[in-house]
């Protein structure tokens, strides 16, 4: 989402645009990629490196080439960036990273006062109970910070949902292509390769989502983001395969009816839409095609036999509490192991339950109940690795 933003912003004119300036923005070890945005945008005036062993290789040489830039390090950087850049005059904040990684920002973000731009569905995921107590406290007290989604799917529910009349709303429902496995036979799944994992059939994105994608588990975080985002009980909400990725999402209504949001999938559509918002996006995208283009409307129901991730995700989210965070952190760590080549795929989430049944589930509000929740739920998930037999 990030790399797709800087192209959003380099390369659409500015009456399409709407002539946003990059003041700031983070990479986690990406440093040449920080060079290439840096020389491709010249106003920028703040850049972070969450990654504390790359910055300190790297600062001499990034600072000797671009005189013009503060550059910030570590985690607590990217938060003393987000301050500065607001000094400097920022509105949004798009924040794209990975992970529960995103939580502190989007924190800080709030009480800054910022727009949010939200794409990291494991901010909602792990802590939504402590970000709707912060935005229940700071709209109480005049302030209304906005989260626009930039997910796909979200931003295509926000969309519909954006003037309809609540008691209108029976169901909301978040489409999913269904991975490279939703046509495979549940027994070949069992033993799918890395390679196979990471070649998903319609978008092209980093490796963790990619591997959340083939299981759907990244479908069961959007879920319990969705639950956040637009204050829907889980009896209310769905998720239906439909494998082309035209329709991002739909309202059923009380009659029965649908609307629904679509375009051809491409991230240029939501990205436009929460960065421009609440001002239209003023001119059709390139990306933009006319339905009579577009291939049949088709959608198929979940089955939890060849998803088994995406039904831990949905229990947890409806067991509510801290589970919801225990499932996020096992997963990332389960994904990494599996992309370290320590883990199969189709025990990702075997592992994820492992977990879950190992840690009892607490209420609360306060972040440092989510966050402890986290940290312990990673340390079990890379202790129970050995569990599973070796590949």
């Amino acid at each position: 989402v990030g790399g797709s933003t800087i192209d959003f912003l380099a390369a659409e004119p500015p009456e399409r645009s709407g002539d946003i300036e990059l003041t700031a923005l983070s990479v986690h070890g990406s440093v040449d990629r920080l060079r290439e945005i840096l020389r491709r945008f010249p106003k920028t005036r703040h850049a972070a490196v969450s990654d504390s062993a790359v910055f300190a290789r790297e600062a001499d040489s990034l600072r000797a080439e671009f005189a013009r830039v503060q550059f910030y390090d570590g985690a607590d950087g990217v938060l003393l960036m987000l301050t500065a850049a607001l000094a400097d005059g920022a509105e949004t904040v798009l924040t794209a990273v990975v992970g529960a990684a995103g939580i502190a920002a989007t924190m800080l973000a709030l009480d800054l006062g910022l727009k949010i731009a939200l794409a990291n569905k494991e901010t909602m995921a792990t802590a939504g109970p402590a970000i709707a107590a912060r935005l229940s406290e700071l709209r109480a007290a005049g302030r209304a910070p906005a989260i626009l989604p930039v997910d796909s799917e979200h931003n295509a529910v926000f969309q519909v949902l954006h003037g309809l009349r609540a008691d209108h709303l029976r169901r909301v429902i978040l489409t999913a292509s269904g991975g490279p496995f939703r046509d495979w036979p549940l027994s070949k799944i069992q033993s799918a390769r890395r390679d196979e994992v990471l070649n998903h059939p319609t978008w092209s994105m980093g490796p963790k989502i990619t591997v959340d994608s083939a299981g759907m588990i990244n479908k069961g975080l959007e879920l319990i983001e969705a639950h956040w985002l637009f204050s829907v009980d889980y009896d209310h909400l769905d998720v239906l395969v439909h494998k082309d990725s035209f329709v991002h999402g739909m309202i059923e209504t009380t009659d029965g009816g649908y609307l629904l949001c679509a375009s051809r999938p491409h991230m240029v559509f939501p990205i436009a839409h929460a960065l421009l918002f609440p001002d239209p996006v003023p001119l059709s995208h390139d990306m933009a095609t006319r339905p009579e283009t577009w291939p049949a409307l088709a959608f198929d129901r979940v089955t939890p036999e060849r998803y088994p991730g995406f039904a831990l995700c949905r229990a947890a989210g409806r067991a509510g509490g801290t589970a919801p965070a225990v499932l996020n952190a096992a997963n990332e760590e389960a994904v990494a192991l599996f992309l370290a080549d320590r883990l199969r795929f189709a025990d990702i989430p075997r592992l994820i339950d492992e977990v879950l049944q190992a840690l009892p589930v607490n209420s609360g509000a306060e972040l440092e109940i989510f966050l402890e929740a986290d940290r312990r739920a990673r340390e079990l998930a890379r202790g129970f690795v050995d569990r599973f037999a070796s590949l």
